[in-house]
């Protein structure tokens, strides 16, 4: 019985004997990184894509099998401070990727940056004609957009030594931000393509 309660006094007389001598060395300040939440935010919406037209023919002659072709390029703006790490960035750009796996691959380009030269783009191409003397033809489409934004920012958080009020340095300058836009599910708006005599 005596035995069973010797290791627990133990360990407390550890406990307070490792505090005395951190007060007494004095342990130098605990650093770490933390990140806060990652903010973004998505829309998916039709909207106007593309319109072309009228296309007026005014010769004697019909004009077969015109054609126009309409693409809807991907954009990504992803950026980072100086001082922020190339993880956090490479992170805000993962963390958003879900949003675009359908229309937009995520390759990584130095290390963090979003890289979409070779990126899919949305594309419709049709063939039409124009009847002669006054034939006429137009045509517009809409497309869903899918728009992220977001961002994420990090900073150094110090513990200082013992007896002394628990400090936080703030760098502002550790941010990556994203803002991607791409586009899917090309249609032909209500009304189009229209043909008309004028």
């Amino acid at each position: 019985m005596k035995y069973k309660i010797i290791k627990p006094v133990l360990f407390i007389l550890n406990t307070f004997i490792t505090a005395a001598l951190a007060q007494n060395n004095k342990l130098p300040a605990i650093e770490t990184f933390i990140i806060e939440p990652i903010e973004v935010e998505h829309i998916s919406i039709w909207v106007p894509a593309a319109k072309v037209g009228p296309v007026i023919n005014n010769s004697c002659r019909t004009k077969e099998d015109c054609s126009f072709s309409c693409q809807l390029p991907a954009t990504v703006s992803h950026t980072k401070t100086e001082t922020c790490p190339e993880d956090l960035a490479r992170l805000m750009a993962v963390h958003t990727a879900r949003y675009h796996e359908q229309s937009l691959p995520l390759t990584i380009f130095n290390g963090w940056q979003w890289e979409y030269t070779f990126g899919m783009s949305q594309f419709d191409s049709v063939t039409y004609d124009l009847p002669l003397r006054g034939g006429c033809w137009e045509n517009s489409w809409e497309a869903i957009l899918d728009q992220s934004t977001g961002s994420i920012t990090g900073r150094l958080l110090q513990i200082p030594q013992t007896n002394e009020s628990t400090e936080s340095t703030n760098d502002t300058g550790q941010s990556s931000q994203i803002e991607i836009r791409t586009f899917n599910s090309m249609r032909t708006r209500n009304g189009y393509p229209k043909e008309r005599q004028l």
